[in-house]
């Protein structure tokens, strides 16, 4: 309980109490941000393509195929 109320005094001086920041971002940041956000969907890319079959098998839209083994030569015994 006493953590607890600690934390929210805390987090209501954090938005009440203005702080200024006297920052310079230089154009390196908005393409560091802009490979960051497109490095995460290709991330997501990546993932939806190696799960993909599962997700789809999960919300129903696919049925379970289990794959028959067919030798590729029988075997005759004379």
């Amino acid at each position: 309980m006493k953590n607890s109320s600690f934390s929210l005094v805390a987090l209501i001086c954090l938005v009440v109490l203005p702080i200024n920041a006297f920052a310079y971002l230089d154009p390196g940041t908005g393409s560091a941000v802009l490979q960051g956000i497109l490095g995460a969907l290709a991330a997501i890319a990546v993932v939806l393509k190696l799960y993909w079959y599962r997700f789809l098998k999960m919300l129903g839209f696919r049925k379970n195929t289990v794959k028959k083994d067919t030798p590729a030569s029988k075997t005759t015994e004379k």
